[in-house]
């Protein structure tokens, strides 16, 4: 036994997502060392889920919806369930959706609960790393393993049992014990990557890759610590439904390493717009951005961010994710400063209202009523234009194109990030590159780029980056 406690579980659901779905069936086999003796104990139960179970769900199980009507919900067997596994090695096959779904079902109720976990898709791999597949169907015609009633849950589980019990009739009490230990003591990966695949990695700055079946990335993302971050996607306790997603489709995984954080940042976002990786779904909408300006009455006048040209960047305010969160910051700013929504056009109220009619804001005292010539026009316009002032993009702080260097002593890298006037012309790692880029590349305003601009000029401006001029 390599732990005085392992509890053998597996969990029926009715999906694959611990954060929408919910569990149907609970089997535990509890092993537990008394002296040179071992005392195993069985349980298991039905879960009423709360929501209907999907046709393809009740082929494949056999659990049906008329079997788990009167049966007790998760919060009703929670703390008997947790009872059990108090204090014991967590085993089960592909361990992290198993494990992935009481958390969340133990959070519902809740309780918080937490387990080391060992995978025996994992624990085949290292013993067997030729004799792939390593599914639970294929461990079972390998070993012979037949008898028990599949796709449930504790015939899976005696399955688990008796597969760990035909490891150590093969390799010996010790060597399967060496090999938990090591896995162990190392941060999970998921299934269908090899156990290697995180020591690899390299502890320092850049971007990583995730593949799943095929060569498009389904997620791309960016850390100072290369390893440390693709580790915490994949640790059993799954901070989000994203994570637990990543880890059943990963195959493959990539990366690129560069100097420092900027240069993580700026590389990220171009690798999501170019390569639209299926999970970054936030990042790839900031095609719909949007900034504004503002005429002589206040009223605001909506551009796609990137229609911009550079030398009118100083007059736009934004940026906006989207045409309609702009109008929902205007009006927010309008609110705080008791600025006239009709005045500046945003008045979604009574469009066939007379023309002199005072807006709704007026109504509720919160307008200083430009709509109704209490307050002059050109006023308010100076008004909105002091209000909106912090979001207003501010002046490029250089006379022309600057590379703003960012250096790593360990990596010996540098890493030149050429920007003029907000955009970003691109990273080289010289400055005749730098040049041939401030010389020769277009300036188109983008959003991410202008942000990660922010960041680097305050950090050059602090002296944590060099700053090259390049004109």
């Amino acid at each position: 036994m390599f732990a005085p406690r392992i509890c053998f579980v597996d969990v029926e659901t009715t999906g694959s997502s611990p954060a929408r779905e919910r569990v149907t069936e609970v089997g535990v086999v509890s092993v537990e060392a008394e002296g040179d003796d071992l005392r195993v104990s069985e349980w298991s139960s039905l879960v009423n889920p709360g929501v209907p179970i999907p046709s393809e769900i009740q082929w494949l199980t056999g659990i049906t919806n008329d079997m788990v009507r009167a049966a007790p919900s998760f919060t009703e067997i929670a703390h008997d369930l947790a009872a059990r596994l108090h204090d014991a090695i967590f085993v089960a096959h592909n361990a992290r959706f198993d494990y992935g779904f009481l958390r969340a079902e133990f959070a519902r109720c809740g309780l918080t609960w937490r387990a080391p976990t060992l995978c025996t898709v994992r624990l085949s791999r290292l013993l067997y790393p030729d004799r792939a597949p390593h599914s639970l169907d294929a461990i079972v015609a390998r070993f012979g393993l037949d008898g028990e009633v599949r796709h449930r849950a504790l015939g899976d589980a005696r399955v688990l049992w008796r597969f760990l019990q035909r490891l150590v009739d093969v390799f010996g009490r010790e060597e399967v014990n060496h090999t938990v230990e090591r896995l162990l003591a190392r941060p999970a990966t998921p299934a269908f990557l090899p156990p290697e695949a995180l020591d690899e990695v390299p502890a320092v700055p850049g971007v990583y890759l995730f593949f799943g079946l095929n060569a498009h990335p389904i997620y791309i993302g960016k850390s100072v610590d290369l390893r440390a971050r693709v580790a915490g996607h994949f640790n059993a306790d799954h901070a989000s439904s994203t994570d637990a997603r990543l880890a059943q489709e990963v195959r493959r995984i990539e990366w690129e390493e560069t100097a420092g954080p900027i240069g993580a940042l700026l590389r990220e976002a171009e690798l999501i717009k170019t390569r639209l990786p299926a999970h970054n779904i936030a990042l790839r909408r900031r095609a719909q951005a949007v900034l504004t300006s503002f005429d002589e009455f206040g009223r605001p006048r909506l551009l796609r961010a990137a229609d911009v040209a550079p030398e009118r960047l100083h007059g736009m305010f934004g940026p906006f994710g989207s045409r309609a969160s702009a109008r929902r910051r205007l009006t927010e700013i309008a609110s705080e400063h008791a600025l006239c929504l009709k005045a500046m056009g945003l008045e979604t109220r009574g469009r066939r209202a007379a023309p002199d009619a005072p807006c709704f804001s007026f109504q509720l005292r919160r307008c200083r009523g430009c709509c109704v010539g209490a307050e002059a026009p050109a006023d308010h316009a100076v008004r909105v234009v002091a209000a909106v002032e912090p979001l207003r993009v501010p002046t490029w702080p250089y006379a022309g194109a600057v590379a703003l260097v960012e250096r790593n002593a360990a990596q010996q890298r540098e890493d030149w990030h050429v920007f003029d006037r907000w955009c970003w012309l691109g990273s080289v790692r010289t400055l005749d590159a730098a040049l041939a880029l401030a010389r020769g590349e277009a300036r188109v305003f983008e959003v991410d780029a202008y942000r990660i601009a922010r960041q680097a000029v305050a950090r050059a401006q602090e002296g944590a980056l060099g700053v090259q001029p390049l004109s």
